[in-house]
């Protein structure tokens, strides 16, 4: 289980430049913001997710898909979402949403599909047998 706030963590051990972090996201190109976001994010070959759900009556879940390939597609779909994600961010904080916060909201949101069971569609890590990890 991760703890609380790893996010910001993963953030700042990311080695990402802090100035860029603290620009309009606005200012960067999406492939450019995937590509930061991912690096915010170890790689793991033998790693695989499915839904928390599938689990039959050995505690084998259904894998889905690897976690690298899960990854790619969950941050194509938070990117498909951006200005809404930016507008949001903007009622709230009252000025442009920055790099930092895009990619920091990114990595709070993947860690809330694997942690909270009771969201809809939530995930799990599991080895290539389907066994929890």
């Amino acid at each position: 289980m991760r703890r609380h706030n790893q996010h910001i963590m993963e953030l700042a051990d990311s080695n990402l430049s802090k100035d860029a972090l603290t620009q309009p996201a606005i200012n960067f190109d999406k492939a450019d913001i995937k590509k930061m976001i991912r690096q915010t994010q170890n790689e793991y070959n033998d790693l695989y997710v499915a839904r928390f759900d599938s689990n039959d009556s050995n505690d084998v879940f259904k894998i889905s898909q690897s976690y690298d390939e899960y990854l790619n597609d969950f941050i194509d779909d938070y990117l498909k979402k951006f200005y809404s994600i930016r507008e949001i961010a903007k009622i709230h904080f009252h000025q442009e949403m920055t790099l930092g916060y895009c990619i920091d909201e990114c990595i709070a949101l993947l860690h809330r599909k694997f942690e909270n069971h009771q969201d809809k569609d939530s995930m799990v890590t599991v080895d290539s047998n389907g066994k929890m990890i």
